[in-house]
């Protein structure tokens, strides 16, 4: 009899309809090695290409993805269950951003001179190097521009990449490689690999030169030890439970809109969610009964596909799960549900209606663990430094918002708002912005992508030091140390840094 025997797979399946979309192979411990040994000898072929080269080829993956337009949207629809409109909104940003990163890394990450004031006969410059093999780690809620970031400015850098997207994305894992292979990457400097945290471990034991990480702070913090131990440099995009302070004099109907949307884009998926919200007292009522409106009137939950779909899909069962934990701890300790609260009843998708909730209490999940979901919490406090203490009062540090009239106070609340992105009268458009640093501080990650950071976070600096002429026979700091030397190195102290022109030039 005929054994066969067949390599375990992931199979992606839609959340909205249940529809099966396809399956790829689980990497071997083999597959991982040969990953690493291709990765490991492309590298240098890579760096050696130059700068202005790989930007070229960046050029081309440019092009490619625009030619690819529909189909990478098509496909994060059918995986994500998203709305269109919003995946489109995510393509935009991360086709803006290769642009971006092609038109501004050649002067980033040019060579810079650099004038040394103790050794001003010698010349001395930074220039960038790759790390070497760069392994990013993807989640499932933004497939796109999480995936892009860190892969491009890696292969701007000189670095070759293994791509591990989330197990919920593997088919847009599979079309984004093709995509950068089409614009002319070649494959060996970009590979991609499938599988789930236990893949993850195996790619980070095989020693990449760097881990750039996006996902939960549970498993990040498991990278972070895995990567210590090998002392491997990561970058980590983890989670947040984020804030909105609504100041007395906010404009009430534009900040039930935009905290609205910022709570239930991508059904709440994302780390940069409207999950809290701090609003004076004397205004808290209304902005409810106008976030109320925003809800019913606006979101209609539904498949990508469906043009009238304005929230769509949780991503994962697990995630659902989470959330309706959430919801029900409070609504057993005496919260109050204003809307929603429920998992939707349907029996192909995994959906959660929009909900809001009031009368928390501090210690409960929903208000201090991140739900992500299309949850928002209303806190009423009564003053704009009560607002800024609970909301720094969070383990997490990713994104804010301030509401208000009074541009001065917005922007003062704001630099003392703990976290790495804040937005006045916004708070999740603006996060998305290319050319801004993205990242958090505290359980929130450290390391940013996107703008100059972004890049430069994927290069080590190294410093040069060369003789402007002949080298001379010897140099002032060398042997032998003689008295003469010693007064003259004392004397060039006093010159250089005593406060008076008195003590500068006194008699020693």
């Amino acid at each position: 009899m005929l054994n066969i025997t067949t390599s375990p797979v992931i199979v992606s399946t839609s959340p909205a309809t249940g529809r099966k979309l396809g399956e790829v192979p689980i990497a071997t411990s083999d597959d991982i090695k040969s990953a690493m040994v291709t990765a490991r000898l492309a590298q240098e072929p890579w760096d050696r290409l130059g700068l202005p080269s790989r930007l070229a080829l960046v050029r081309g993956v440019l092009e490619s993805f625009y030619r690819s337009t529909d189909t990478l949207i098509d496909k994060v629809v059918a995986e994500q269950g998203r709305p269109r409109f919003e995946v489109m909104a995510e393509f935009l940003v991360t086709i803006e951003l290769i642009r971006y990163f092609s038109s501004v890394a050649g002067k980033i990450l040019a060579p810079q001179d650099v004038f040394v004031r103790l050794l001003p006969w010698r010349k001395h410059r930074i220039e960038y190097r790759p790390f070497g093999v760069v392994l990013v780690i993807t989640p499932w809620n933004f497939p796109l521009v999480l995936s892009v970031a860190p892969i491009l400015a890696a292969l701007i850098g000189g670095n070759t990449v293994i791509f591990k997207p989330s197990e919920f994305s593997t088919q847009l894992g599979e079309l984004l490689v093709s995509v950068f292979h089409q614009g002319g990457i070649p494959d060996e400097v970009l590979q991609i690999v499938h599988g789930d945290g236990k893949v993850g471990a195996e790619l980070i034991a095989v020693h990449p030169d760097k881990i750039a990480f996006t996902g939960s702070a549970v498993t990040g913090r498991k990278v972070a030890a895995a990567a210590g131990n090998l002392l491997i440099p990561v970058s980590l995009e983890l989670g947040g439970k984020d804030a909105a302070i609504v100041l007395g004099d906010a404009d009430l109907n534009r900040a039930a809109e935009g905290i609205v949307w910022g709570g239930m884009h991508n059904a709440g998926q994302a780390c940069a969610s409207v999950e809290r919200v701090y609003v004076m007292r004397p205004v808290a009522d209304r902005l409810v009964q106008k976030m109320v409106r925003v809800m019913n009137d606006h979101i209609r939950l539904g498949p990508g596909e469906a043009y009238d779909t304005s929230m769509g899909a949780i991503t994962t069962e697990a995630q659902r799960a989470i959330i309706s934990s959430h919801v029900r701890e409070a609504v057993a300790g005496g919260a109050r549900v204003i809307v929603g609260g429920r998992p939707a009843q349907d029996d192909n998708g995994q959906f959660y209606l929009p909900t809001l909730i009031t009368d928390v209490k501090p210690d409960m999940h929903v208000l201090t663990d991140e739900t992500f979901g299309p949850v928002i919490v209303v806190v009423p406090v009564d003053s704009h430094q009560e607002a800024l203490r609970l909301a720094n009062d969070s383990r997490y540090g990713l994104t804010g918002s301030i509401w208000t009239r009074n541009t001065a106070l917005g922007l003062d609340l704001a630099r003392h708002l703990k976290v790495g992105n804040v937005g006045i009268n916004d708070h999740l458009m603006s996060s998305n912005a290319p050319n801004l640093p993205w990242g958090g501080v505290r359980e929130s990650g450290y390391g940013r992508t996107r703008g100059r950071e972004g890049l430069l976070e994927m290069v080590t600096p190294q410093a040069i030091s060369v003789d402007r002429a002949l080298s001379l026979p010897r140099e002032f700091f060398w042997y032998p140390y003689t008295p003469l030397k010693t007064g003259l190195l004392r004397r060039l102290i006093d010159v250089m840094y005593a406060p008076t022109w008195r003590e500068k030039w006194r008699r020693r």
